[in-house]
């Protein structure tokens, strides 16, 4: 069921890995396939070792349709970004290192530091802390879904969407580099704006 996607979303899983936006267990990554289904990381699992047949078919619900073990604890993040943007098909939560970081400060990623910032990743948004995998996390979440494209989760990780799995995959590439550039050329000095 679904094979080819599978083997897709196991692809970016390893790319996640390879690039260092997820470590060990952490991160999930969900793919909408149809009106009914979507697939998704299974719990506690590497992302950097997985295969097609690890990912998990589920309904709308969360409930598992085909595979083996426990959709991830995040479900009712990616279901939101769903239920919000029709037009997304590919939710990435990771919890990148300057990226988290901004996030463990409280702070958003500047918009107006580098050109990458708008032509690649459009607005970004940073959502209170609300305990992982609850609903309350999904909810903070929801305050910014339709406005931006990409999510700082306070004291927790980022969350990329798109049109597409590779879409929602740059998309968090592209917050990572931002948020490490800035963060090293706030080391060498004072950042300049764009005007």
């Amino acid at each position: 069921m679904y094979e080819k996607e599978r083997q897709e979303l196991a692809q970016v899983c390893r790319l996640l890995y390879d690039r260092q936006l997820v470590s060990a267990c952490d991160g999930n990554v969900s793919r909408k396939v149809s009106g009914e289904h979507i697939l998704i990381t299974p719990s506690g699992r590497n992302k950097g070792f997985l295969q097609a047949e690890d990912i998990l078919v589920t309904d709308f619900s969360g409930n598992s349709v085909n595979g083996a073990g426990k959709a991830s604890k995040e479900f009712p993040l990616h279901r939101v970004v769903y239920e919000k943007r029709p037009e997304i098909t590919a939710v990435v939560h990771t919890h990148p290192v300057y990226a988290t970081a901004f996030a463990m400060a409280g702070k958003n990623i500047p918009e107006d530091y580098l050109i990458e910032s708008r032509v690649m990743l459009g607005k970004c948004a940073l959502a209170k802390y609300a305990p992982p995998g609850t609903r309350q996390l999904a909810e903070e979440a929801a305050l910014y879904v339709e406005e931006c494209n990409a999510i700082l989760l306070q004291n927790h990780g980022a969350l990329t969407y798109g049109r597409d799995l590779m879409d929602a995959y740059h998309k968090m590439e592209v917050l990572e580099c931002i948020a490490k550039t800035i963060i090293m050329s706030r080391l060498v000095g004072d950042p300049v704006r764009i005007p």
